[in-house]
């Protein structure tokens, strides 16, 4: 296998005419290794075939899906596909790093929003007592004294409390004079 500057160096030709006769190839004589392309042995005669006008020997047949690789081809396919993995491998292992940074970070920033957000509730809290406090100084009409409340409630009570009695008052006079 050979990628496209490889082939094209070795039949004399621009990299351009070759990656040309690659984009008509069918996808079984081509392996991609990331972002690099490679060309099978059959791919290479199928384009040498076709650029230098002539039949190298060992043409592939037509339709052919199969692509048989030579152990050579398959130990430098292996070789690029571990390097491959191997970069990827270090690539997830340093993302997940970062994510566990990350989690941590968030973690930390939502004890800290969770702190404020109380200490907010404390603060609100206060100032919702000092406003209170300032405007039964400064309001004339809530400045009744604690005695005036007491006596009102007093009266309320006593009210209720005669209404109620007048109620059963009634009740046990009708009974008493039932019998």
């Amino acid at each position: 296998m050979k990628t496209i500057k490889q082939l094209a160096d070795e039949i004399g030709v621009s990299k351009d005419k070759v990656k040309y006769q690659v984009g008509k190839l069918p996808e079984n004589y081509l392996v991609k290794v990331g972002k690099i392309t490679h060309i099978t042995n059959d791919g290479m005669l199928k384009i040498k075939e076709i650029l230098l006008g002539k039949n190298e020997g060992n043409s592939p047949g037509k339709n052919r899906e199969i692509t048989h690789f030579s152990p050579s081809e398959e130990n430098e396919l292996y070789k690029i596909l571990k390097a491959e993995l191997s970069s990827k491998n270090e690539l997830i292992e340093t993302l997940q790093a970062d994510l566990a940074s990350e989690r941590t970070h968030s973690r930390e920033q939502a004890d800290k929003l969770s702190d404020l957000a109380a200490q907010l509730a404390e603060l609100s809290r206060n100032n919702q007592l000092l406003l209170g406090a300032e405007q039964s100084r400064t309001n004339p009409a809530l400045l009744r004294s604690d005695e005036d409340i007491i006596h009102k409630h007093k009266a309320e009570e006593g009210h209720k409390k005669g209404f109620l009695q007048r109620l059963f008052g009634k009740i046990n006079a009708k009974q008493r004079e039932a019998p």
